[in-house]
């Protein structure tokens, strides 16, 4: 089966983009508009990988980092945040929960790619 990677983004357009860049890569590719909806799958289908952004509405990236963190049949799954949140406060933050991967948007679909592969 191939890694399973799942995006979480409200913005429609940016989540488009990045599952056309990760399926002409030969991922599946599943996604959510927000946090909430995230664990709901994250909960079901068990990804290989979540990205997300941070700021959604419902939940947002760091309580959906917790709650996968926090569950035992999840806390494996390696989560990177992809956001266009770049305030010094806000990437400690990220540091502190100890995500591993933290990029900032836009990035490009070349590095994108070589974050996920080192990671999975």
């Amino acid at each position: 089966m191939k890694n399973n990677i799942l995006i979480v983004e409200d913005n429609i357009a940016v989540r488009e983009e990045i599952c056309d860049i990760l399926s002409m890569e030969g991922f599946k590719v599943s996604e959510a508009k927000n946090g909430k909806e995230g664990l709901e799958i994250v909960k079901i289908m068990k990804p290989k990988l979540v990205i997300t952004d941070i700021v959604m509405p419902e939940m947002g990236g760091f309580e959906l980092f917790r709650q996968i963190k926090k569950n035992i049949g999840t806390q494996h799954i390696p989560v990177i945040f992809l956001t266009a949140r770049a305030e010094e406060t806000t990437v400690k933050k990220a540091k502190k929960l100890n995500s591993g991967c933290y990029i900032i948007k836009p990035v490009s679909p070349e590095t994108l790619i070589y974050k996920i592969k080192s990671i999975l």
